[in-house]
């Protein structure tokens, strides 16, 4: 192992791993993660990982110009990888704890003419707590020049009627965020651009560009690959026991549409029973409620189609997914992107934002999934849906990525 793995802990190497402990919380600083109020998940994300992998590359870099061979080139490596998956892990742990507790955020004024919009944005701060924007005060505009109110710094303005000029040189808060009034649009990696007196804003539909494109599909495909080969004990596992339980196919495979609405034929480990479409039929008729719920989700909390025990524990923990790696390998479906729905799901979905989703290949997770998944309405899933296909990055794909172990370790909500 020679230089890469030296077992001695001199006073050299001992100062170096202090100054570690000082350059990553510098850094994490520096790029504005500490408090972090205002930014997005997937935003934090990407400025954690480029802070670990600059200080540790800076380190690499330090080692190889020195040459004295009493630092670890390996154990500096596995460290950093480490770090990539720990502190960020760690990152959200507290902060979700600190949420609970009451602990972190900061108060921010909603004003705004409109209620509606209002209303609209309040709900979007609700939705996204990791922000850390609490909004304590929803109201109208104040009348110019009007003092802020004590203990708030940060103004969120619902915009309804476009953008005005003089409107940030009337309010007496130190931050004023804008909100424009054209919802729909590319939102997560927007640009500023000075126009000379004119505000541009950039936007780049990054899942046109043919380099992104072949990027994510090489992305799917080593990583599917892999995945593929560490699930076929759990699949294994699963088909002996489904067999001894509930007699009948081990696969469920059902015609979905992917890239450009071309249909392909999409596999799933059975969890259901084999008379599932008539036990459903069934419970719709002479259950009222049960019909509402499966009208709101396209889903229900206590299904009778599910096979007990096994298919809920496949369920609840997305096992019966893992066939679709299959799927991605294929190029019929990606690991990340809006799910494929069945036609009586997209016949209930808007038309344009249809459209939106034929862009790119259907996913083995998305931010649907990561977001309450089957808590969720069809109008909500559509809208996390279109989010995905205007902001796509490889960031958003990772924090996905990562949101989705999360959840699928939880368990919680898949029905």
């Amino acid at each position: 192992m020679g230089s890469w793995f030296p077992i001695s802990l001199d006073a050299r190497v001992v100062f170096e791993l202090h100054v570690l402990t000082v350059l990553l919380p510098l850094g994490f600083a520096l790029a504005g993660l500490y408090p972090g109020y205002g930014q997005s998940g997937v935003e934090r994300l990407r400025l954690r990982v480029l802070v670990i992998a600059r200080v540790f590359g800076a380190i690499l870099m330090y080692d190889y110009l020195v040459q004295d061979g009493r630092w670890s080139r390996g154990i500096t490596l596995i460290s950093a990888a480490i770090s990539l998956t720990v502190l960020p892990l760690w990152d959200d742990l507290a902060r979700r704890a600190l949420l609970r507790l009451r602990l972190w955020g900061r108060p921010v004024a909603v004003l705004g003419d409109d209620p509606d919009r209002r209303r609209q944005i309040v709900r979007a701060l609700s939705r996204t707590p990791e922000l850390g924007w609490i909004p304590v005060l929803v109201g109208p505009l104040p009348l110019p020049g009007a003092p802020a109110v004590p203990g708030i710094e940060i103004a969120v303005i619902a915009m309804s009627d476009g953008f005005r000029p003089p409107l940030t040189d009337t309010l007496s808060y130190r931050r004023v965020v804008l909100v424009p009034a054209f919802d729909g649009e590319q939102s997560l990696w927007v640009k500023v651009r000075d126009l000379g007196v004119h505000l541009g804003l950039e936007t780049r539909r990054n899942l046109l560009l043919p380099a992104n494109q072949v990027f994510k599909r090489l992305f799917d495909l080593l990583l599917a690959s892999l995945l593929l080969l560490l699930a076929a004990l759990p699949i294994a596992v699963y088909t002996v026991v489904l067999m001894l339980t509930s007699p009948g196919p081990i696969f469920f495979s059902q015609m979905r549409r992917g890239i450009g609405g071309r249909p392909f034929l999409m596999h799933k480990l059975r969890s259901m029973t084999v008379d599932a479409d008539g036990k459903l039929a069934d419970l719709l008729e002479r259950d009222p409620d049960a019909r509402a719920e499966w009208e709101r989700h396209m889903k229900l909390r206590r299904d009778p189609r599910i096979v007990p025990v096994i298919g809920r524990i496949a369920r609840r923990f997305s096992l019966d997914e893992l066939p679709q790696l299959w799927n991605v390998i294929r190029g019929d479906m990606s690991l990340i992107g809006p799910r494929p729905l069945p036609d009586y799901h997209l016949d209930l979905i808007d038309p344009a934002a249809n459209r939106l989703r034929e862009r790119v290949r259907p996913g083995l997770t998305g931010l649907w999934q990561v977001s309450g998944r089957s808590t969720r309405s069809l109008e909500e899933m559509q809208a996390l849906d279109s989010y995905y296909v205007r902001n796509w990055s490889f960031w958003l794909d990772i924090y996905i990525l990562v949101q989705t172990l999360a959840e699928v370790a939880k368990g919680d909500g898949a029905w």
